[in-house]
């Protein structure tokens, strides 16, 4: 069994319990347990399966059982404790995964090395009891117990990365780590990160529990780390968690902690931040998606319909919905200026970082969640020589404040600028110097405008280092990446029973909307708007419904919208659009004159007026109103070809070539060379038909497919003016004879 195919069988389990389908997630198991050397797991499941059955047995064959609820809850729990050991059974008996094998440590060593660190940070904190602080001048402490500490946390970390189930002395020595001030933050930091990527990689309640703890610590750095990791492994592990009610039970105790709701909201964005990342790449690889072309009305692209006028109009958002934020600056104020600067930026930030990953420092898989403090060898190593004009330790001091990095990439650029030449070292750190002081000063007055500004910053650069080990790391393959959540943060179950603040949606829903995830915005706007009755979530859902092409539900909520009566203009053109894409002309027109009453000499109420005119065959009215919008706009070129097709189809020929030549003059396409072919020969002039229907070919690349298929989709109006569709035939055939020799 290869590591796809041991993730499906174990997804299988976890979906059948999912579903409620216990007999199903049992024969999975068997499949998994079938492949385990550990035969004690198949002994197990046997155990489970013997249960299940008696729980069916006493539910319908020997009366009501009054614990069987308790009973089941249990026995799923124990069905889904057993799928995860067998999974890791499987890895390791297997060696599936290479992760595993680094720096292995015996059971006897780890449990020695485990039991040394729980004395040291035992005597930390009876020291910090006693009121025995150094920094402080008080007393006279040994330092030695953090010395100790210190040099082992990376050993630490793989020890408890590599723990399916956390033992006792662990569980105690990082019981006694998350209490305020009994080890240095930053070495807080790194075991709070193994937590959290333990917890994903196996699930142990004890882990929870765990980071529970470090986050209801409140200690900065610590608390933002905690609740970041609990955020993403309770999303992972979505599913399951309505077995464990404890977990449930202590999120709502945690509600107002560390003010969790804005927090687990700045983290769902940040999340979404990682998401836009990747939307942004696959722009750059696909700048073109071929589908949207298809979509177009082969009428619409011959007249060039859709680019009469602008459609940034019709694709604009409501002007007045931008001053929804400003209710609430904390929220968005600094969003847009602070974006090409930290995780939005942090696009160009990986680019620009990712191949300074590749140094030895990179290697220890603890330092890719080392926070950057300027006291850290692998820095003072390269700040100890003197600085030319400006201050190094400054310098220093400098970076580790600084909010537009994260903490990996800081290592890297210290790293970096320690490879170089001492010449160009001093003038790279001079200048980052002085960016540096400019950034700083930024961040700086955010902070004083902001409370929550430091605590923001801390999640967006723990975000940015794991955004980083998930993409970066050289076996990041390896490990199931947080960021490829199949559902979404704010559609969790967790979620929903531990953030119920209305507000907060709000903001992930206009976040998720001003970055264009409609249907992700939609999910969120559903759950309030019936709460809130707002116009203009109504108006919103309608757009979303639009821009998704679901052109009745917008309609739904562009007509509830329309009972407020708020910028009017705006919405009569939308109902009018959404109208006209569904094929209901009638109605179309009806809201394009109500637009029009509002605002007569509005071009793209005129503009698209004559299109759906145009659309319904009424050439006659659709001509009036692209002559006005002639009027109104002369220089806008664009018109000249609905305009000439209206009088073609009206059979004024000499009108149609005489604004097809104007739009030729200025901007031809291989579709005006194609309709002044049709209007030549709808005059009997066949030579210049012809002349006109060669330079279309060749203006479409002699693409004769195109040509062919064209020129008998408009057979039918050359028909209509006379034409034989057996010369239409004939005439394909001429000019595919004449240009192939």
């Amino acid at each position: 069994m290869n590591y796809r195919e041991l993730k499906e069988q174990y997804l299988k389990v976890i979906d059948c319990i999912d579903r409620k389908q216990v007999k199903d997630a049992l024969d999975a198991l068997g499949v998994l347990c079938n492949f385990c050397m550990n035969r004690d797991l198949r002994t197990q499941l046997d155990n489970h399966t013997e249960t299940y059955a008696n729980i069916l047995k006493y539910a319908f064959e020997l009366g009501t059982d009054p614990d069987k609820e308790k009973v089941y809850m249990r026995l799923v729990k124990s069905i889904l404790g057993l799928a995860d050991d067998a999974k890791e059974d499987i890895i390791r008996s297997e060696n599936l995964l290479r992760y595993y094998d680094q720096n292995v440590i015996p059971d006897q060593e780890s449990d020695q090395i485990v039991a040394e660190l729980v004395k040291s940070v035992d005597r930390i904190a009876l020291e910090q009891e006693a009121g025995i602080d150094e920094e402080n001048g008080e007393g006279n402490r040994d330092t030695s117990g953090d010395t100790y500490v210190n040099s082992n946390i990376p050993l630490m970390f793989r020890i408890i990365l590599l723990s399916d189930k956390l033992k006792e002395n662990e569980i105690r020595l990082l019981e006694t780590v998350s209490k305020p001030g009994n080890l240095k933050w930053y070495d807080k930091s790194i075991l709070v990160s193994a937590l959290t990527l333990s917890l994903i990689r196996h699930f142990d309640i004890s882990k929870v529990n765990l980071l529970f703890g470090f986050y209801e610590s409140g200690e900065n750095q610590i608390w933002q780390r905690a609740l970041t990791g609990l955020v993403l492994a309770l999303a992972y592990y979505d599913k399951r968690i309505e077995f464990y009610p404890e977990v449930l039970q202590r999120l709502k105790a945690t509600q107002g902690l560390q003010k969790s709701g804005k927090s687990v909201e700045q983290i769902i964005i940040q999340f979404i931040k990682a998401r836009e990342t990747e939307k942004i790449t696959k722009k750059i690889q696909n700048e073109i998606i071929p589908e949207m072309i298809k979509m177009k009305s082969k009428l619409e692209e011959k007249l060039d319909l859709e680019n009469l006028l602008s459609q940034s109009n019709l694709e604009q958002k409501n002007p007045e919905w931008e001053t929804f934020f400003k209710e609430s600056p904390d929220v968005y104020n600094k969003l847009e200026e602070f974006s090409n600067l930290q995780m939005e930026g942090a696009d160009v930030f990986l680019g620009a970082f990712a191949m300074l990953k590749q140094f030895e420092f990179f290697r220890e898989i603890s330092n890719w969640f080392l926070p950057f403090y300027k006291e850290n060898e692998h820095v003072s190593s390269v700040f100890r020589e003197s600085g030319e004009g400006f201050d190094l330790k400054e310098l220093a001091l400098g970076i580790e404040r600084s909010s537009f990095l994260c903490n990996s990439d800081k290592y890297s650029f210290c790293l970096n600028v320690k490879q170089l030449p001492s010449f160009q070292k001093s003038t790279v750190m001079e200048l980052f110097n002085m960016e540096l002081k400019a950034m700083n000063e930024l961040s700086m007055d955010d902070e004083l405008i902001h409370s929550t500004s430091r605590d923001k910053t801390n999640i967006t650069q723990y975000f940015q280092d794991l955004y980083r080990f998930y993409k970066l790391h050289p076996l990041h393959s390896e490990f199931d990446d947080v960021f490829k959540l199949s559902n979404s943060l704010y559609d969790t179950r967790f979620f929903k029973l531990w953030i119920n603040d209305i507000n907060i949606l709000r903001n992930i829903g206009e976040f998720l909307f001003e970055k264009d995830y409609y249907q992700d915005a939609l999910l969120v706007f559903s759950q309030i708007v019936e709460k809130t009755q707002d116009y203009e979530l109504f108006e919103k859902m309608a757009y979303c419904y639009q821009q998704l092409e679901n052109f009745t539900l917008a309609l739904n909520y562009y007509h509830k919208a329309e009972l407020y009566g708020k910028n009017k203009l705006w919405l009569l053109n939308r109902i009018a659009y959404c109208y006209r894409k569904k094929g209901a002309y009638e109605n179309s027109v009806k809201y394009y004159l109500e637009a029009e009453k509002l605002e007569p000499d509005n071009l793209e109420v005129q503009a698209f007026l004559g299109q759906t005119l145009m659309e319904m065959e009424n050439f006659e009215e659709a001509l009036k109103y692209y002559f006005k919008v002639e009027y109104l706009q002369p220089d806008n070129y664009k018109v000249y070809r609905p305009i000439s097709w209206c009088s073609f189809m009206l059979d004024k020929f000499e009108l149609a070539g005489k604004y097809l030549v104007k739009s030729i003059q200025r901007n031809a396409t291989r579709h005006d060379y194609m309709n002044m072919g049709h209007i030549f020969w709808c005059q009997e002039n066949k030579h210049e038909a012809i002349k006109y229907y060669v330079m279309s070919l060749r203006a479409a690349n002699r693409d004769f497919e195109w040509f062919s298929n064209v020129l008998l989709e408009d057979s039918k109006y050359l028909t209509a003016k006379g034409i034989q569709q057996f010369d239409i035939s004939l005439m394909i055939d001429y000019i595919k004879l004449t240009e192939k020799s």
